[in-house]
Formats: structure tokens, sequence, C-alpha cells
């Protein structure tokens, strides 16, 4: 079983994997339930990335570097913020164009800093540590798959469970989900709408950092050049998929994580021209994509059919009446 395909280790590996996708996830779902699109969650996530093990390095503490990382994450959506509900910047440029600054500005300070241009690391950075579940860590099968990983992977999932509780069932989230769904509205009844949606893209910054800095010091102590290499956009995807429910977002975050792992193993286990391994997250994306389109479609047909019955019922009505 250990050399076939589909082992333990291959799910283990995939809810890793699935970490940065989960949180990134989470924070574009929370913007999109407060009315923004949010596509710079690429960006958020690289600078995450990069600032966590620069930190890391000259703090001499893992646990500081994403700290700061976080913070940065959180000053990037208050300037994505200012800049959209101030200034009026069109969300899908304002997005672009911060997706190649953080990319390029990453490349500037690796070189500036430690004089290297594809990758840097330094063997004073400590990983994070991996620690075992008291309890469940017993459970044969279901412990060495939900057990023996780093904090970050296990607040990915208490971040979903606690953004339900906070969506559906607290005043800022009802206020959230009221903004989305009609600003005008919300306003009308004294909801501070600006400060909602700033918060939300504080938030998603905040989330999205987070699960940068687990790529690199939380799975690996390096960075390299794009080192997200689509995840943000992976996570916007995994938002829409998920219907922008936390829930939906952590199910959907861990399907594209167990696709990305599935390509690491196919290629230990295959002899598959890699460059075709490595497109099946993306065919994974470009399926959920396809599916939440064919959900859209079918969703409009299901109202148009319930708008002729109800038409066909009214003129019923009056042709009786009328008789």
């Amino acid at each position: 079983m250990e050399d076939g395909v589909f082992t333990i280790a291959l799910l283990s590996s995939g809810l890793r994997l699935a970490t940065p996708i989960i949180l990134a996830a989470l924070g574009g779902a929370i913007c999109n339930r407060a009315g923004v699109l949010n596509l710079a969650l690429e960006a958020k996530m690289l600078l995450g990335a990069f600032v966590a093990i620069v930190m890391a390095f000259f703090l001499g503490n893992t646990y500081l570097g994403i700290l700061v990382a976080v913070a940065f994450g959180g000053m990037l959506g208050l300037l994505f913020a200012m800049l959209y509900l101030k200034y009026k910047v069109n969300l899908i440029i304002l997005a672009l164009a911060m997706n190649l600054l953080i990319l390029e500005l990453t490349v500037y300070f690796m070189r500036v800093l430690f004089g290297n241009v594809g990758s840097w690391a330094d063997p004073s950075i400590q990983r994070l540590p991996d620690f075992e579940l008291p309890l469940i860590a017993k459970i044969p099968v279901i412990g060495d798959i939900f057990s023996g990983y780093n904090f970050i992977v296990y607040f990915s999932w208490f971040a979903a469970i606690a953004g339900y509780v906070i969506l559906f069932h607290t005043k800022f989230g009802r206020h959230l989900r009221a903004v989305g769904e009609n600003k005008e509205a919300a306003e009308t009844l004294g909801i501070n709408v600006r400060r909602v949606q700033i918060s939300a893209m504080v938030i998603a910054g905040m989330l999205c950092a987070l699960g940068g800095s687990f790529l690199s010091v939380g799975h690996l102590t390096l960075f390299t050049r794009n080192m997200t290499n689509g995840r943000g956009w992976v996570a916007v995807t995994a938002a829409i998929f998920g219907f922008q429910h936390p829930i939906g977002v952590l199910l959907t975050g861990s399907f594209f994580g167990l696709a990305e792992a599935f390509a690491v193993r196919i290629q230990n286990v295959s002899d598959l021209p890699p460059n075709l391994v490595q497109l099946l997250p993306q065919f994974a994306t470009l399926a959920a994509l396809i599916l939440v389109a064919l959900r859209e479609k079918g969703q409009l047909w299901l109202n148009r059919r319930r708008f002729r019955q109800q038409l066909a019922r009214g003129e019923m009505r009056s042709t009786v009446a009328g008789d």
C-alpha cells in the first residue's frame, strides 16, 4: 500500500500543502462576502513568505518572523483598501499591479540584502516544529492523517471553524454579509460600510501572509523567486468553489492541496513527464472553474424556469378571474 499512489502519506502531504490555500481562500471569501473582489491574494502570500523568513533570520526567532509577516500582510491589506475605497482604483488593475509589484520587490530586496536572485536560505533559520495532538495521535490511521503538523496547519482548520461562527453567529458577520448583499441597504441601516470592508481586507491580508509564512518557514526554510507559484489564484478559485463559506473553503482548499500532493506522488512512482504531472493542480483548478460556471448557469436556468412557471400561474389566475 505504501508503494502505491493513494497512501496515508499522500493524505498527510495533501493536508499540509492545502494550508496556504485554505488560509488565503478564507481571506478571499471574507472579502467577497463584504462585496470586494480581492484578486491580490498572491501578492499578500508572497509578501508573507518573504518577510517571515527575512525577519526570522534577523530576529533569530521563527515565531517573531511570522508575527511580523502577518502584520505586514495586514498593512498591505490596509493599503489595498485605501487605494480602492478612497481613491477608487479599479479592483482588477489594482490587484494585478500589486501582484507584479510585490513579486519584483521581493526579488529586489533579496538581491540587496543577501546578494541572491533565484533563492535564499540560511542554516540558522529554524523551521516550525511539528507536534502531535494528545488524543488524536493515538488513534490508528486517524492519528497518522490528522496529527503531526505545525501550528499553522492546525490554525487553518481552526480559522475555518471560527470563520463560520463569526460569519453566521456574530454581529460583525451579519454586517459583513449585509454589506456584500446590498451596500446601500446596509448604509440605510446604519452600518459603517467602509469600516466593514477595510476590516475584511485587513483580515484577508493577515491570513494570506500567514499562509505565505507557511511556505517559507513552516514547510521549508528557504525563499525562492515567486515562491507562491500561483497559489493565490488557486485560493481565489477555492473561495468561489466553496460558495464563500468557511467550511466549503476548508474542503475545497483541501481538495487542491491533495491535487498538488497527488502530482508530487505521481512523479515519484511513474515515468510520466514531469512537466505534464506538474500541470495536474492547474487542471484541477480549471475543472473547478468549469463546475462553478456550470453551477451558475444551471442556477440561472432554474431561476428563469421558476419565473416562467410563476408567470404562467399568474396568467391562468387572470384568465379564470376574467371568466
